[in-house]
């Protein structure tokens, strides 16, 4: 038998035919044709690596490791410093466009948030108001009807900034997006000077 066959044997194990011709879509008897020194087909083969795990370059070639969670590891030892230097640089790049799509994309939200912050308030002063009085807002946890802040009269609303505030939501997420850029920017900073 062949390098090949004796590859294909140790990978298998002691699975028998029928189980591995049912993991594999091929009739028990091809199995036991391939399994006993017939040329088995790139598909029975391609089965089996996936079935079992295997890295397909061991099986053909004998070369790497056998399983396919070594792959990784193994061409991280094989590597020289310059590999693994671009690797990462180009995984940088992905990560700073990343990012600036997501910048962008804040920025829309915000100007949007903006536009209809203003347009609701536009609309809110068009429309006629019934006479009241001064309009309060409670806090929940203050019961004696104190305004927030503690004064009386909490003025004039700014939509546009409420939305903006850092407590809020778009606020938290632009900071987070500022921040992680920052960080990414510092960590290429020191890929180029490495």
């Amino acid at each position: 038998m062949s390098d090949l066959h004796d590859r294909l044997a140790s990978a298998i194990g002691k699975t028998t035919y029928r189980r591995l011709g049912e993991l594999t879509e091929t009739h028990p008897e091809t199995v036991r044709r391939y399994m006993q020194g017939q040329s088995p087909s790139a598909t029975f083969l391609a089965h089996v690596c996936a079935s079992f795990g295997i890295c397909g370059e061991w099986l053909l070639t004998g070369k790497g490791p056998m399983r396919i969670e070594e792959v990784r590891s193994h061409a991280l030892k094989q590597a020289d410093a310059s590999e693994l230097l671009g690797a990462i640089a180009n995984t940088l790049n992905d990560l700073d466009e990343r990012m600036g799509r997501l910048e962008r994309y804040v920025q829309g939200l915000e100007t949007r948030l903006r536009a209809t912050s203003r347009t609701m308030g536009t609309d809110d002063r068009s429309s006629p108001q019934p006479a009241q009085g001064p309009t309060r807002e409670i806090d929940r946890s203050n019961r004696d009807g104190r305004l927030p802040g503690g004064g009386d009269d909490p003025g004039p609303a700014d939509p546009e900034r409420s939305v903006l505030e850092p407590g809020n939501a778009i606020g938290r997420i632009r900071d987070a997006v500022a921040k992680r850029a920052s960080e990414h920017a510092d960590r290429v900073a020191q890929a180029e000077r490495a």
